[in-house]
């Protein structure tokens, strides 16, 4: 027991001396950053909310894509997120990096093992043809002192990187919750102008009829005969295309659920109203959202995770120091002598190497931990940037596209009104049939440009909650 208590104070004061130890390479500092006050995109009387920890992102708050009112639309966000194949990819990463950060803190611990050994053997003429039994049972530890800080830079660098795998997880899944409501929208546009399209395609006809009846009667001459059903086919024609368009949008659809094509038929196999959201996003400062992008956070902790390995590439400069210790008892049978005996036994060691001369070879290592470093730093630059300029791109998007809107609308009216007027004219003789046809092609392709429109502001909306990093999901692991 006293030699069992002498390796435990023994390990004891070595667990004291290799935490206290210094960490080589420098200590991670975030870098500053030179961000605006407000966006370029806003309206001058509107300011930002400063920023504060109010500000953050909170699990209770509800998912920005249930402000579209869209029951259908949040089913299939719902069922993205629970099934799809990157998603998951993503969440195994989590798992996989915080599995590394686990070996990597269990480095600074002694390594212990039991072992047992059996030995019978006849050595011949040393033992004049006697048998010799032994018999060995020991714990035994290994333990290489972090005095440099190498294993803990290691620690450092992989817990960093677990939450850059589960920033990159929030960041995955938030644009996939984006991309299947721009794919619902847009599949909602195609179905919208599709009825349209077979709405003006039965006016078209009815009109083709009463042309042919009125060529009949000798009124209107086999001119207005044809391009009234000129009209009425290049019309009709657009309704395979949108069928093809549909399908194929319904089909990208089930691949972003991850599940095969056609699952979703349950939901948009009947066309309903393109979603329509009545308030806009909440428009803070740029740098609350740079706080609360995922993107940005993958790269600001990649950025960590690079300034980590570079104190791991110093320490191999530095004498690598282990300690070793075992205990047990010994068990031996001698048949010549008619001796049997049982014994204690430890030892202690301690084992230093340094390197003198390698070539360059951790100099080299060294060179390219610095420069993956500054790789991270200009990524992660690069990213705010990018950050910076999605928000006023989706910005100006959404002003513009939210002005040819309005515009559009009262198109639409005046194109109601033309036909109306071309329809009485013709009716009276005052005009002839191809004034009919343009106010019916004029007012055809506004109704289409004005759905579209509106499916376009829906979309706008959308890629500015995710250019604003609104309510990215946390990874569901098992760790």
């Amino acid at each position: 027991m006293s030699r069992l208590r002498f390796l435990s104070q023994s390990l004891a004061i070595f667990s004291i001396i290799a935490l206290g130890g210094c960490a080589v390479g420098p200590d991670y500092q975030l870098p500053s950053l030179n961000l605006p006050l407000s966006w370029l995109g806003m309206e001058p009387d509107k300011t930002p909310k400063t920023v504060s920890e109010e500000l953050l992102p909170s699990e209770n708050k509800t998912p920005w894509w249930q402000d579209f009112n869209d029951p259908d639309m949040t089913a299939l966000i719902e069922r993205a997120l629970a099934n799809n194949e990157n998603l998951a990819i993503a969440a195994a990463r989590i798992v996989e990096v915080r599995g590394l950060r686990e070996s990597a803190f269990g480095k600074l611990f002694p390594q212990i093992g039991v072992g047992a050994a059996a030995d019978r053997e006849n050595p011949g003429v040393s033992t004049t043809n006697h048998i010799v039994s032994f018999y060995q049972g020991a714990f035994d530890a290994t333990w290489e002192l972090d005095l440099f800080g190498g294993t803990r830079r290691e620690i450092e660098a992989q817990s960093a990187a677990t939450g850059a795998a589960e920033a990159s997880y929030r960041d995955a899944s938030l644009s996939l919750a984006a991309e299947v409501a721009r794919e619902y929208i847009l599949l909602r546009q195609l179905q919208a102008q599709m009825d349209v399209t077979k709405q003006t395609a039965d006016i078209q006809h009815h009109l083709y009829d009463i042309t042919q009846d009125h060529y009949k009667g000798g009124l209107v001459s086999t001119l207005d005969v044809a391009q009234a059903e000129t009209l009425y086919k290049t019309t009709s024609a657009h309704i395979p295309d949108f069928e093809r368009q549909i399908t194929a949008s319904s089909y990208r659809l089930s691949v972003l659920l991850g599940e095969n094509p056609g699952s979703v038929q349950d939901i948009v196999g009947h066309a309903v109203p393109i979603p329509d959201v009545k308030s806009l996003p909440i428009l803070e400062a740029p740098a609350n959202i740079i706080r609360r992008r995922p993107d940005v956070a993958t790269a600001e902790r990649n950025l960590a995770a690079a300034t980590a390995l570079q104190g791991v590439a110093i320490s191999q400069l530095y004498p690598q120091i282990s300690i070793s210790a075992l205990i047990g008892t010994q068990y031996g049978i001698f048949q010549l002598y008619k001796y049997e005996a049982t014994h204690e036994i430890w030892d202690l060691g301690a084992s230093a190497a340094m390197p003198i001369l390698n070539f360059g070879t951790i100099e080299g290592q060294i060179n390219a931990a610095d420069a993956r470093q500054v790789q991270a730093l200009h990524h992660y630059k690069q990213t705010v940037l990018q950050a910076l300029a999605d928000v006023e791109t989706d910005l100006s998007n959404l002003s513009k596209e939210i002005a040819r809107d309005d515009a559009l609308q009262s198109a639409g009216k005046s194109a109601e009104h033309a036909v109306t007027v071309a329809h009485d004219r013709y009716r009276n003789g005052l005009t002839d049939f191809t004034t009919v046809l343009q106010a019916e092609q004029q007012r055809f392709s506004v109704q289409l440009d004005l759905i579209a429109s509106q499916s376009t502001v829906a979309q706008d909306i959308v890629a500015l909650h995710k250019a604003l990093g609104d309510n990215p999901v946390d990874a569901k692991t098992d760790n």
